[in-house]
């Protein structure tokens, strides 16, 4: 496994580290137990972690030195990517340790896989997570040579994963993959961790008694599109039934949050500064990145958890949310259409309408009743997803691609 720029093991929701993270670490883990170890290679980013490290028992975490031992923003990491090979490949090789398949994640990683299987002699299957074209068709910062990379990377790997059929229809649309070359494994959710559940205690902690919540986990980036939930906040303050609603921000600036506020220093500064020139900035709380098994007990005390994203090719936020019997309103894209049953487990909103997302957030925060039946419902179609059938399907694509016989096609893929 190649996870170049983040670490699966790292922070959820700080810098780079978000739902790809968390997806590395739990198929790892899960395959792990069904016999199937995995060496997992990162950039060493801190010079106090160890070489080495157990994701789980039979997977490896292996952190190789490439460019300075601290984070760096994507674009710097382009830089060290030879490097990188180079290091993955000695120390393979220092092992004498011979691979059968290569998955890589995000297109850093898919450049690295590249090189490495042209030496190994391999099959590579490909994680791409986002796609640069997806993003610019969502109106964010055009980002030609990342393009670029990804339609090679596309042609060349054996196999594409997609976690969506969103995705999937992402990257047969807007880079010409065959769909018989790509196969849709979606993420899962951990049912006994993100649950209903007694949560008294946490709001006495956090002053919440007697408030309803809206809460929002993620990287705080763009992309992710916080802004809209703080204008949506600020048409529901104008209300005065909805005087007691706080609304939780989980999460801190990303590489890309960092980079692209100016002239904030980051996109945490810029969207409380637009909460305070709504008038709002008491009523909207920065938790900063929250660890991921604290999330747990957000998720549960929320009254509404939203997912305003511009692009999202899968959406865990939702469906960890969904899993704890909170009903969503996210927005009408990529795997959130997926995820979140429209009327049923909360609501999509299509297009960037704060007064569209303030509306169905009001009508579920002033109807317990409702919430109760979505929230049963949207823990009901959770249980549709989890790590083990995820992992299932990995497997099964992994030994497609390393069998010398055409598999029968199923679904959409050539391998499951």
């Amino acid at each position: 496994m190649l996870s170049v720029h983040t670490s699966p093991l790292g922070d959820l929701g700080r810098g780079e580290n978000g739902g790809m993270n968390l997806v590395v670490r739990r198929q790892c883990a899960e395959l792990a137990a069904r016999g199937v170890p995995s060496d997992v290679f990162t950039r060493r980013d801190d010079p106090g972690a160890p070489a080495e490290e157990l994701i789980a028992p039979g997977s490896r975490l292996i952190r190789i030195p490439a460019g300075p031992a601290r984070p760096l923003p994507k674009h710097e990491v382009l830089a060290w990517l030879p490097h990188f090979t180079a290091g993955v490949v000695a120390h393979a090789a220092s092992e004498g340790r011979e691979y059968r398949l290569v998955h890589s994640h995000y297109w850093l990683s898919g450049w690295v896989a590249r090189g490495a299987v042209q030496r190994w002699r391999v099959p590579w299957v490909h994680s791409f997570h986002t796609l640069a074209r997806v993003k610019a068709a969502a109106g964010l910062p055009a980002e030609p040579q990342r393009a670029e990379a990804e339609v090679v990377l596309a042609r060349a790997a054996d196999r594409l994963v997609a976690m969506s059929l969103a995705e999937q229809a992402d990257l047969v649309g807007l880079y010409q993959v065959s769909p018989e070359r790509i196969c849709v494994v979606p993420p899962g959710v951990d049912l006994e961790r993100h649950s209903p559940r007694p949560v008294g205690a946490v709001r006495r902690r956090m002053h919440l008694d007697g408030r309803r919540v809206v809460l929002y986990v993620g990287r705080l980036e763009p992309l992710k599109g916080a802004e809209m939930l703080i204008d949506a906040a600020a048409l529901l303050a104008e209300d005065p039934t909805f005087s007691d609603v706080v609304t939780l921000v989980a999460g801190d600036d990303s590489g890309d949050g960092s980079r692209q506020a100016e002239p904030f220093p980051g996109e945490r500064a810029r969207l409380m500064a637009l909460a305070a020139r709504r008038g709002i900035a008491h009523r909207v709380r920065f938790l900063g990145a929250v660890p991921h098994a604290e999330l747990a007990a957000l998720y549960a005390l929320a009254d509404v958890c939203v997912v305003p994203s511009l692009t999202e090719s899968f959406g865990l936020v939702a469906l960890e949310a969904q899993a704890s019997g909170t009903p969503v309103v996210a927005t009408a894209v990529g795997g959130l259409r997926d995820i979140v049953a429209d009327g049923l487990t909360g609501h999509l909103i299509g297009g960037r309408h704060p007064a569209a997302f303030a509306r169905r957030i009001g009508e579920l925060l002033a109807d317990r009743d409702r919430r109760a039946r979505m929230g049963e419902a949207a823990r009901t179609r959770a249980a549709l997803y989890s790590w083990e059938r995820s992992a299932d399907r990995l497997l099964s694509l992994y030994d497609c691609v390393e069998s010398p016989e055409p598999a029968a096609p199923l679904e959409s893929c050539a391998c499951l």
